[in-house]
């Protein structure tokens, strides 16, 4: 009886770490072709500023944006290395409503389950990480937690 107790909390132990493990998996650098009529994606909700789920500062310029600011993190490979820091992006909802957003922050696909991207898992391929502001422009539940959108270069 003793040794199943043993074998139980053992098991009880690591498991919560076996099934994380395999969500801190990188999904890779490459996101879907951009198509400049809309580019299919996932948005998710991100508080960017002090002490907020998106970890640090934002990438593309070391500060953080707290709100109302209109801004968003997209997937490494629409990160582009940065080439779009800065730009703005133009977001439709399948309700027909969009928003403009600042481009401010990588969603990083290939790395998390560090204390670097908030003990959070690597990003999707296919995100683009808003503000709560850019949901409310959108009139989107964030507790909804991911919706269907199109994007563009605004």
């Amino acid at each position: 009886m003793a040794m199943a107790l043993v074998f139980t909390c053992f098991f009880a132990t690591l498991l919560p770490h076996l099934t994380n493990a395999a969500s801190c998996q990188s999904n890779g650098a490459h996101s879907p072709a951009i198509n400049p009529a809309g580019t299919h994606a996932i948005l998710t909700v991100n508080d960017f500023g002090p002490g907020g789920d998106g970890g640090g500062p934002s990438e593309c310029d070391g500060n953080y944006h707290p709100l109302p600011q209109r801004v968003v993190a997209l997937s490494t490979g629409w990160y582009n290395g940065g080439s779009r820091c800065g730009k703005t992006i133009r977001i439709t909802a399948k309700n027909g409503r969009s928003a403009v957003a600042k481009v401010v922050d990588e969603c990083d696909s290939t790395q998390g389950c560090d204390e670097e991207h908030a003990n959070q898992s690597p990003c999707k391929t296919n995100i683009v990480d808003a503000s709560e502001t850019v949901w409310n422009d959108l009139r989107l539940n964030t507790d909804d937690g991911e919706v269907a959108i199109t994007w563009t270069m605004a």
